[in-house]
């Protein structure tokens, strides 16, 4: 007698793993998916966090504001705010020019610093680690109790007691035969150089993230041809660095806009705490100006990041 054969047992199926659907996702979705879940944190605060206040100050712009029984009401009068501040307020719109002059003369100076700087900390020498270190330490300085000790030693230098006496590099361009407005600006420079170096630490990782990118190959072929270093920055480096110098850009106007000082009676202080000055005088009416001023300065600072980086792109170089 044959054997008997034992009924098949049915096999559990295999269980579906919880992951499968991201597995049969080809590479450009997993990226998309993965910038998606970075960008989460950021969106999620301008929602929460950027887009309500600023639509409630747009509100209050528009509205003459009281308290009544403890809680702030708004009445609307159209744009009567914006004539007050536009048309009444002599100072705001001196402070708004001096904003713009800033920042032009500010903003195309750390560039030029930022790019330089990273430029000498991405060549081959020894200890270049050390030095990349240093020129990061003011991003980590530029918060909490750092940040008054260096504004103390800039007050100081300003007062005439620098800690790295500059009178005779300024002596120097002053009697340089240059024509005066020119000379003015880079008096000017001279005496912001401790400013510039250390609000441009950003700029100099960026910098060098970008440089880094390049292709060495790139290099090479200019050198087999014949490339001096002056036509190899300028056919090579600079064009590949072009996206990063529109980034730095864009973030350098914004933090000028942020951080630039005005003269208000005698004391300097940052445009936003002109604006923090006026609203919160203890009259609920200025509330609706202070409102206008704010709106009106977040307004013209996107108008002015529109309108020069917009300009700028036209130049810029994508390497595919």
């Amino acid at each position: 007698m044959g054997k008997e054969k034992k009924p098949a047992v049915n096999q559990p199926a295999e269980k579906k793993s919880s992951l499968s659907w991201y597995k049969r996702m080809d590479f450009s979705k997993k990226t998309a998916l993965w910038g998606m879940i970075f960008l989460l944190p950021w969106l999620i605060g301008v929602i929460f966090f950027f887009l309500r206040p600023l639509i409630n100050t747009f509100w209050y712009s528009l509205c003459s504001m009281d308290m009544v029984n403890g809680k702030l009401t708004g009445n609307f009068i159209g744009l009567e705010n914006y004539k007050w501040v536009i048309g009444v307020n002599a100072n705001f719109n001196k402070h708004l020019a001096t904003v713009f002059m800033t920042m032009i003369q500010e903003v195309p100076f750390q560039i030029f610093i930022a790019l330089f700087i990273a430029i000498l900390l991405n060549g081959e020498y020894k200890g270049r680690g050390f030095f990349r270190a240093i020129f990061v330490i003011p991003i980590i300085l530029a918060t909490g109790v750092a940040t008054f000790d260096l504004r103390e030693v800039s007050m100081v230098e300003q007062a005439g007691d620098s800690v790295m006496n500059m009178a005779w590099l300024q002596d120097l361009v002053v009697n340089s035969g240059l024509p005066e407005k020119f000379t003015t600006l880079l008096v000017t420079y001279v005496k912001n150089i401790f400013t510039v170096v250390t609000t441009c630490g950003v700029q100099v990782l960026l910098f060098l993230a970008g440089l880094q990118a390049i292709s060495p190959s790139l290099y090479e072929v200019a050198k087999m041809e014949g490339c001096t270093q002056f036509e190899t920055f300028c056919k090579i480096t600079l064009p590949m660095v072009s996206p990063t110098i529109l980034v730095c850009l864009v973030y350098s106007i914004a933090e000028s806009f942020a951080n630039v000082t005005v003269e208000q009676d005698s004391v300097t202080m940052k445009f936003a705490e002109y604006i923090q000055k006026i609203t919160f005088n203890g009259q609920p009416a200025y509330y609706g100006y202070g409102a206008a001023m704010s709106f009106i300065f977040f307004a013209t600072s996107l108008l002015a990041i529109g309108i020069i980086c917009g300009i700028v792109s036209k130049g810029v170089f994508y390497y595919d």
